[in-house]
């Protein structure tokens, strides 16, 4: 009769046997591997099921256009992210706010609009605080700004542009504190500022206020006032002088401009009217603010120019703020650097809604597209960065040539394994053994924990693989915005938990729009696919509504893609 348990003692019998030393190294291999597989397991940072769908879609569409898309936190039936939600101090926590407006950005930041916990935790004890804005010269060099002496220049600036008769100021400024005192000043005292690109030449900025008719000039000394005397509006520049040339008296100006233009120097100004008060700032209307104007692309013929309103901003501030999961949102804890141009309305609404959440900013005149991020952050140890694809790319290929040996690529395969499989490796046994290639973001080591990177049309762009890798070898989350120049903020941004490798895409629409395809030029919408012109609808939209021209698709996920 046949014994399970004979046979089982049998086949164990003949095992034993033939045991020997090898298999003594065998079995204990398979159980190392075991245990540390075990061991090392993690759960997703998000379940996979959201990602196969990222976005809302409307039950019916019109003829010769796709379904309107929405983000999955502003579903059809619901209003998209207009605003802020600005509640007064004392006001009860389950009561609506108002949209607000830029002005609430500072009152936020000077304290005269207290922080808000968030509902899944309490403000830690450096909400309470200030945050800090500090201005970095290099590796040693720092420059610590009171938020009390930046609010004074503040109005100092808007009541003497006021009282000057300024109604359109153009700031053609690097990033500094001067080009936030001016913004904030202008958001304050009902004037509309002009943000010129950075990179435009003498002839183009004076090119520039002529089309935009600005009146004001605020930029940096040594523009030659030549061109500048046949913009026919201008009638006031201000110099921003650097402190190491103060000693020179640039307000002299040539004999043939005499009298057109009023010159002035930033300081002087600021030294000479020190008894504004901040109380005698005027108490505007939403309706009596000034529009904040933007210039895009990089060729003076094809430069547009796009008119916002504060409501435009707000609505990006929140809508960009809301991709965001709870642990993964600005906080006071965080340092946010800008290595993009605050001219670019991306990298400024991602700075405000920085200054929203009480980060502290550290600011860089070496931001603009296609910096070495390795020298924009130098001296900082940013947690938070925004900078255009050239930038992340140039990053990405410097810290690759690195990655060329076996260990180093031994490291890196371990890294890329987790955000494979869904989670961000915080370290492990192997890490300690052969540390990974690290990109040099910052003072060492690095803090980064998020990196947000900004594509338009026609701009450079960044391949899939070289998004995944720039999370291998910052160990931060990585996340890309599609950039038109007629909204504000983004149109779509992946998903922070999105480490998909070969997804070409740009994630959902973000809570201030949404988007529909329109037929063009042989990319039709038909039952099996989504394909056309962009068009996207929302507050964060200047005009309400714009038809882009960007020619995207809508992928089998529910995400934006470039066609």
């Amino acid at each position: 009769m046949f014994s399970i348990s004979g046979f089982v003692d049998q086949q164990l019998g003949q095992l034993l046997e033939t045991w020997n030393i090898y298999s003594t190294v065998l079995a204990g291999l398979i159980a190392v591997i075991l245990i540390v597989t075990g061991a090392m397991a993690q759960e997703p940072d998000t379940h996979p099921m959201i990602l196969l769908r990222q976005s809302h879609a409307s039950q019916v569409r019109n003829e010769g256009e796709s379904a309107v898309y929405r983000s999955a936190d502003s579903p059809h039936g619901y209003p998209l992210r207009s605003g802020l939600n600005v509640r007064q101090p004392g006001a009860p926590a389950y009561s609506g706010g108002r949209n607000g407006d830029l002005r609430d950005i500072w009152r936020r930041v000077s304290g005269e609009i207290p922080l808000e916990a968030p509902r899944d935790r309490e403000v830690s004890s450096a909400g309470g605080e200030q945050p800090k804005i500090t201005t970095f010269h290099g590796r040693e060099s720092t420059e610590d700004h009171n938020i009390g002496e930046v609010t004074k220049d503040i109005h100092i600036v808007g009541t003497v542009l006021r009282k000057n008769g300024s109604k359109r100021v153009a700031i053609f400024l690097p990033n500094s504190i001067e080009f936030l005192e001016a913004l904030f000043a202008c958001s304050f005292y009902g004037l509309t500022p002009i943000l010129i690109p950075r990179a435009a030449s003498t002839v183009e900025v004076a090119n520039l206020l002529l089309r935009t008719k600005a009146d004001t000039l605020i930029a940096e000394a040594g523009l030659s006032l030549d061109e500048l005397m046949h913009v026919s509006t201008l009638r006031q520049v201000i110099w921003v002088v650097e402190r190491t040339s103060r000693h020179v008296d640039w307000t002299d100006v040539p004999a043939d401009i005499g009298g057109k233009i009023d010159v002035s120097m930033w300081h002087q100004l600021i030294q000479d009217h020190q008894d504004i008060k901040s109380a005698d700032a005027p108490d505007l209307k939403a309706s009596e603010l000034g529009n904040i104007i933007t210039v895009w692309g990089d060729e003076t013929p094809k430069r547009e120019i796009v008119e916002f309103t504060h409501q435009n901003f707000v609505s990006a501030i929140a809508g960009l703020l809301a991709t965001l999961p709870g642990k993964q949102r600005l906080n006071p804890t965080d340092l946010f650097l800008a290595a993009d141009s605050w001219s670019t309305p991306y990298a400024l609404v991602l700075t405000f809604a920085a200054l929203w959440s009480h980060a502290s900013l550290a600011i860089t005149s070496q931001a603009i597209a296609g910096v070495d991020l390795t020298v924009a952050t130098m001296g900082a140890s940013p947690t938070v960065i925004v900078a255009d694809a050239s930038s992340a790319q140039a990053l990405h290929d410097r810290t690759a040539k690195l990655a060329t040996g076996l260990p180093q690529q031994l490291a890196l395969w371990s890294v890329r394994r987790g955000l494979d499989d869904g989670y961000m490796p915080s370290g492990s046994l192997l890490d300690s053994v052969i540390p990974p290639v690290r990109a040099r973001v910052g003072v060492e080591p690095s803090q980064l924990r998020l990196l947000f990177v900004t594509e338009g049309p026609g701009g450079p762009r960044l391949s899939a693989d070289a998004l995944a890798d720039l999370r291998a070898f910052t160990h931060a989350r990585v996340v890309r915005a599609l950039t038109v120049p007629t909204v504000a903020g983004a149109v779509a941004q992946t998903g922070v938990f999105d480490y998909r490798r070969g997804a070409e895409h740009y994630g959902p629409p973000v809570g201030s729009v949404e988007v529909k395809l329109v037929d063009k030029a042989g990319h039709r919408t038909t039952d099996e696919k989504a394909e056309g012109e962009l068009v996207v609808v929302g507050p964060a939209v200047a005009g309400g509504e714009s038809r882009t021209g960007v020619l995207v698709k809508v992928t089998r996920d529910f995400t934006l893609a470039v066609v």
